[in-house]
């Protein structure tokens, strides 16, 4: 099989963020069952291509002012990738493809022009939606809480919008990849499209064996990058809680990862922001607890696998780890609120035995459930069932 794979950018460092790590996996995976041609537009600064299989052609972007992105019917990550010669080239592309994968919402605009420009085609490759989140939720989520009446009223008009990219990408569509069960069944109330769950899978760094012990420092670190500004919500929303319960003043706290952190800094001393880490693996072997907090936004959050490869138990919000395959109780630790989590790492940061059977279980899980040929294996599967 060949594949045609339609995105932004090309997904490598030093592009950073969950989306980008997701769609990287994703075409690595792909390429073991065929070759991949993607397609993209010229990023802002080179990136680094591994040797993954994918076959790169990039065109430059044409960018609509912010005004006309604000009056356009899409919401306004897809706005402002819309692009005729993207379109035609991607067309041209699509006759000699065996599938044709549309990466993320920012990209769904395309789904309608392409089905339109296949419709008289003797052979018409599937045109597969693949899917990040359920879009229209996660902006909901973001509207429910934002205080500003100006940015609820720009947020619940952009809910609006993606919401309707999203359902008429998905009824155009021949097949539809949902990041988990509950993006899945969601996307079912609004199209009868064939679907697939298809989780991430975990090509990064493992640790064979590790035990949390009384010389492990008494650190819990949130890790993630923070590149939209939902992450940024839920980033102000946490600190917030748990330095208001003490928490940074019970254990050392960390947090981890990309994006503009100064503002955060000079309001809490007492955490440690540590910006994008180059050795994950030296930065996460000195901490006892890895915390997920994330309760706006739905999809796999994939440093969930970075902490179970590298063997960090996780103390999680019940709502971040929603649709996701972790067992609670087992692989991690789950509570309901920030004020809970907050008790509960106080307490759980010198809880070694519970700390090492947690790692130790959700470990095993993930060297299992998320090979890094699994995902492409079951696309390579759902173009065979489309296609027949």
């Amino acid at each position: 099989m060949s594949f045609l794979w339609l995105t932004r950018f090309p997904p490598y460092p030093p592009l950073r963020g969950g989306a980008l790590d997701y769609s990287r996996m994703l075409l690595a995976s792909l390429a073991m069952q065929g070759p991949v041609t993607g397609l993209a537009f010229v990023p802002e600064q080179p990136v680094e291509q591994p040797a993954d299989g994918v076959t790169w052609e990039t065109l430059p972007r044409s960018m609509p002012g912010k005004i006309k992105s604000l009056l356009s019917p899409l919401p306004n990550v897809a706005a402002r990738n819309v692009d005729t010669a993207y379109l035609r080239r991607a067309v041209e592309l699509a006759r000699s493809a065996e599938a044709v994968f549309v990466d993320f919402i920012a990209m769904s605009w395309l789904v309608e022009p392409l089905k339109a420009a296949m419709r008289d085609w003797a052979e018409r490759p599937p045109l597969i939606v693949v899917t990040h989140n359920h879009e229209h939720a996660v902006r909901l989520q973001m509207v429910r809480n934002t205080r500003s009446p100006a940015m609820r009223a720009a947020l619940t008009l952009d809910a609006w919008k993606a919401g309707r990219l999203e359902r008429r990408a998905n009824l155009a569509a021949n097949g539809i990849t949902a990041i988990t069960v509950a993006d899945r069944d969601a996307f079912a109330r609004d199209a009868a499209t064939p679907s697939i769950t298809l989780p991430p899978a975990y090509g990064g760094p493992a640790a064979a064996t590790r035990t949390i012990g009384a010389d492990t420092p008494r650190a819990a670190i949130i890790l993630g990058n923070r590149d939209s500004h939902h992450k940024v919500m839920v980033l102000e929303r946490t600190l917030a809680a748990l330095d208001a319960a003490g928490l940074p003043r019970a254990l050392h706290l960390q947090v981890a990862g990309g994006g503009d952190l100064d503002g955060f800094a000079a309001r809490y001393p007492d955490i440690a922001f540590l910006g994008f880490v180059d050795d994950i693996v030296a930065c996460l072997g000195k901490v006892r607890l890895g915390l997920l907090t994330d309760d706006i936004g739905g999809g796999f959050k994939i440093r969930a696998m970075t902490y179970a490869a590298l063997r960090v138990p996780m103390l999680a919000l019940r709502e971040a780890m929603h649709g996701m395959e972790f067992e609670e109780g087992v692989h991690y630790i789950a509570v309901d609120t920030l004020d809970e989590l907050a008790a509960r790492a106080a307490v759980l940061i010198d809880d070694l035995d519970t700390l090492n059977a947690v790692q130790e279980a959700a470990f095993a899980f993930a060297e299992a459930r998320f090979a890094p040929s699994e995902p492409g294996r079951r696309l390579a599967d759902f173009v065979a069932r489309l296609s027949a």
